[in-house]
């Protein structure tokens, strides 16, 4: 598959919805769903929609007079793309600062924390 560019925010709000979203989706279905009291303009958002073609992020199709788009890429995907990038720039490649980061942070709950011990403990009896 090729390389994915970075997500700008208001790209990544969009392809938060098309993944929400079940197979193909219209700039109009997607306008509807993000901005329901037309927030940000519908040629704007179709703007992003083209952009996210020419990133690879999403595939357009036309079908009569209407373009459809899908997800060119899994949300998981992407969510490791972002991740590495994230490592890389601020915790200089390691996974370990971030964890370290995340728990020492204070923006866990305690029920978010009692999930990751558990990940650990499942993840430790597979090693």
């Amino acid at each position: 598959m090729p390389k994915h560019k970075k997500l700008a925010a208001a790209e990544s709000e969009v392809m938060d919805c098309v993944w929400q979203m079940p197979g193909k989706v219209t700039v109009r279905e997607v306008h509807n769903r993000l901005y329901p009291n037309s927030e940000k303009a519908y040629t704007t958002l179709q703007t992003v929609m083209n952009i996210l073609v020419d990133k690879n992020f999403l595939r357009k199709k036309k079908i009569g007079m209407v373009n459809f788009y899908t997800a060119n890429i899994r949300r998981e995907d992407a969510m490791k793309t972002e991740t590495r990038s994230l490592v890389s720039r601020i915790f200089h490649g390691s996974f370990g600062a971030l964890a370290t980061h995340l728990i020492k942070s204070g923006e866990l709950s305690a029920a978010e924390l009692d999930d990751i011990k558990k990940l650990i403990e499942a993840q430790e009896k597979t090693t």
